[in-house]
């Protein structure tokens, strides 16, 4: 059992740190080396996982997952506490952290955000700048009124869609719904929406983004053969105008670029009273063992983790009050929102709705049927295609029984 090390110890501590970042060596052996110098007789190490997610969860079968790691996304609330040390209470922590939602167990915080991620889209202002737009879009048609310009007076892709990788597509049902509805509860309403694909949904209009983009030819000329690293650089180098992604692929695009300034983050083109939002949601979470033997310690470097982290991958900071990163810079007037979490019950009903109607929204699959519309390809029209998903997911909220 780990007794913190009696408090007059002078010997050596190691802290083990298990994270899912294969590609940050030189950038966390700077955390190491900062870490160990204002710790006498502390060794950091980091443990960087390849398929973090299965190697984890094995490891965590054993006692020995380390002493710091990023917390699974597959442990529930209910089992934090098997697992991970309190960090404090949410008293304790909510002046000094954002994004506590996920590890709030009745009052209890078992773990620490390394930053969040925005909702919207990634795109290039230089590009945007040739195209005469000045305007981000507030609205679907200014959207699709921009993707033209971009079009007509530029030699860029106005939208590159990655057809081929399925969860490239998911932002178009599972990512800008909060924005394009002005719905903080939108994700959770949704399960029991019989009219959820209809016209004038917000469902609706997000995939109609999509095909009308397709239709108009504002879109890659191949989307069939499209390739997700290729699409990065071209991006980066202003070969292509934007793309409908989290803020989580901002920092891999600005590394690929010879002009990282050009790389902005948007919000999803839909205005609500005047006003637009921007939904903003945790990225992993940072805990510390149970079996640790210096748990103190560890609580420690996660504080220390969670300051320096976001910086160095292009996140919003869970620390109150950080300054924004600066693709973020270009959206004064939009308000950050957080999503509703689901209650249990509601994640219970969304699994049944999702399975009886073969609609998952984390796989978006079916969406790729939108694009084919889209190109002609497939001869039904987008409405109808509309009202046979609505259909399908009106039989999965009565397969809940609601």
């Amino acid at each position: 059992g780990g007794d913190n090390g009696s408090k007059g110890d002078t010997g050596s501590k190691t802290l083990t740190v298990l994270t899912h970042r294969t590609d940050m060596d030189s950038v966390f052996k700077t955390y190491k080396e900062e870490f160990e110098k204002s710790h006498e007789g502390v060794t950091v190490n980091f443990e960087n996982l390849n398929d973090y997610q299965n190697t984890i969860s094995t490891r965590m079968g054993t006692d020995d997952y380390g002493d710091v790691l990023m917390v699974p996304a597959n442990i529930t609330k209910n089992n934090l506490g098997d697992f991970f040390e309190p960090m404090g209470t949410l008293d304790e922590l909510k002046d000094k952290y954002q994004y506590l939602d996920d590890v709030n167990v009745d009052g209890t915080i078992y773990g620490l955000a390394t930053g969040a991620n925005a909702q919207g889209i990634v795109y290039n202002a230089k590009v945007f700048e040739q195209a005469g737009i000045t305007q981000l879009p507030k609205t679907s048609e200014e959207f699709i009124a921009a993707l033209k310009a971009i079009k007509e007076k530029t030699d860029a892709i106005p939208c590159y869609v990655n057809y081929k990788d399925s969860w490239a597509l998911t932002p178009y049902v599972n990512g800008i719904q909060v924005e394009m509805s002005g719905d903080t509860d939108f994700m959770n309403k949704l399960i029991y929406d019989k009219q959820a694909f209809l016209p004038g949904t917000t469902m609706y209009e997000s995939l109609r983004l999509l095909h009308d983009a397709v239709k108009e030819g504002l879109v890659e000329e191949d989307p069939i053969t499209s390739d997700w690293e290729v699409s990065k650089q071209s991006l980066a180098d202003g070969k292509v105008g934007l793309m409908v992604l989290g803020s989580w692929s901002v920092g891999q695009i600005k590394d690929m670029s010879k002009t990282p300034e050009d790389i902005k983050f948007m919000t999803a083109p839909a205005t609500h009273d005047g006003k637009q939002i921007m939904q903003i949601g945790a990225d992993y979470k940072m805990g510390v063992s149970k079996n640790s033997k210096n748990k103190d310690l560890a609580k420690e470097f996660v504080k220390f983790f969670v300051e320096k982290y976001p910086e160095n991958s292009n996140m919003v900071s869970s620390v109150v009050g950080a300054k924004l990163p600066d693709f973020l810079s270009d959206n004064k007037d939009i308000e950050l929102v957080e999503a509703v979490m689901g209650t249990t019950a509601q994640a219970a009903d969304r699994d049944t709705v999702q399975k009886e109607s073969l609609i998952n929204l984390d796989d978006a699959t079916w969406v790729k049927t939108v694009v084919e519309i889209g190109l002609g390809t497939n001869k039904q029209s987008f409405d109808d295609y509309m009202t046979s998903l609505n259909k399908s997911w009106v039989s999965g909220i009565e397969a809940a029984g609601k």
